[in-house]
């Protein structure tokens, strides 16, 4: 996985570093779900992260860049039934309010298509590919069940660059789907996000 990193920053910087007088950056708030078994180890909606993406566009309307980005998960579980856990070779049941954590850290290498022409309204679809860090932890009582992974990833996306006035300043609106790999007993992680924020492109 360390290499999949290494390679997406690879990739990132010399697509940025080659063509900078035409390039997009965007720094977003994303608004995250979970879906399938993510939603059913935590269903509450994510409020807290940041992404940001860079790119370089290769012709007028093909974008090579990368993402990073940060979302963080709780809930409070209540009135559960008893889990089976492993701990020091010894087996057992545990039962009591649960706090779960998750946050994802996705490092992408993405690709993207726009239309329209630079400095008016541009929609875009794509598709980033990289690695996803997934730190998940469960607390109940003072046992703690905690995985920390990096996992390979994938994530469609669509959006929009609504611009404001003549300095390449504008409102970013982007819709992410993200999938990321299972990972020994960990199940995999699905989940769309919403982002809000505002972006560059000159």
């Amino acid at each position: 996985m360390k290499k999949i990193l290494f390679t997406a920053l690879a990739i990132v910087g010399f697509a940025i570093n080659t063509n900078a007088q035409t390039s997009y950056w965007t720094f977003s708030w994303p608004i995250s779900m979970g879906i399938g078994s993510t939603n059913e180890y935590i269903a509450k909606t994510s409020f807290r992260g940041i992404s940001i993406t860079g790119a370089s566009f290769i012709t007028d309307n093909i974008s090579i860049g990368g993402e990073w980005s940060w979302e963080v998960f709780d809930e409070i579980k209540r009135d559960l039934p008893p889990r089976s856990i492993t701990a020091d070779g010894i087996s057992g049941d545990i039962s009591g309010t649960e706090y779960r954590y998750l946050n994802t850290i996705p490092i992408f290498v993405n690709s993207h298509y726009y239309m329209g022409k630079n400095g008016a309204f541009r929609p875009y679809a794509g598709l980033g590919i990289g690695t996803v860090y997934v730190d998940q932890r469960t607390d109940i009582g003072f046992t703690s069940i905690q995985s920390n992974t990096w996992r390979f990833g994938v994530q469609p996306e669509v959006g929009v660059f609504i611009p404001m006035g003549l300095s390449g300043v504008g409102v970013s609106l982007k819709a992410k789907y993200r999938y990321a790999t299972k990972s020994n007993e960990a199940e995999a992680l699905t989940m769309f996000s919403l982002g809000i924020g505002f972006g560059f492109m000159n």
